[in-house]
């Protein structure tokens, strides 16, 4: 009986991260993304998110410059991800979620108001 529970609670936990894993695919592309009213004034940054070997993996460009900083560990939860990078001397994150058809909205460190729209072609 406790291996039948087992193995159903572990099934259980498989279908659900893998249902996660499904709603978050909407966000992969690349995103033309604006984080507002920051110290430095409302930021504009090309955003890339890809899913590798099971695991989403992102990037983002200064609109219009060569620098990329890596996110370094991106947390997937229902609906939303929450990205975490280092970046202007300081260990930063941004949540973002999908608002409508190829938009996504959410805050940086739960402060500043982001929001983003796919870039097309």
């Amino acid at each position: 009986m406790k291996r039948t529970l087992f193995l159903l609670t572990a099934f259980m936990f498989c279908a659900f991260s893998a249902l996660m894993a499904q709603d978050n695919d909407a966000m992969i592309g690349t995103w033309d993304v604006m984080i507002e009213d920051t110290p430095q004034g409302n930021v504009n940054v090309i955003l890339t998110i890809e899913r590798m070997d099971g695991k989403l993996k992102a990037k983002f460009n200064p609109a219009g410059s060569d620098q990329e900083t890596p996110i370094t560990n991106i947390s997937e939860q229902e609906n939303t991800i929450i990205m975490y990078f280092f970046a202007e001397g300081y260990d930063l994150y941004m949540s973002l979620k999908p608002s409508e058809d190829d938009k996504v909205s959410g805050f940086l460190v739960d402060q500043f108001p982001v929001k983003g729209k796919r870039v097309k072609g």
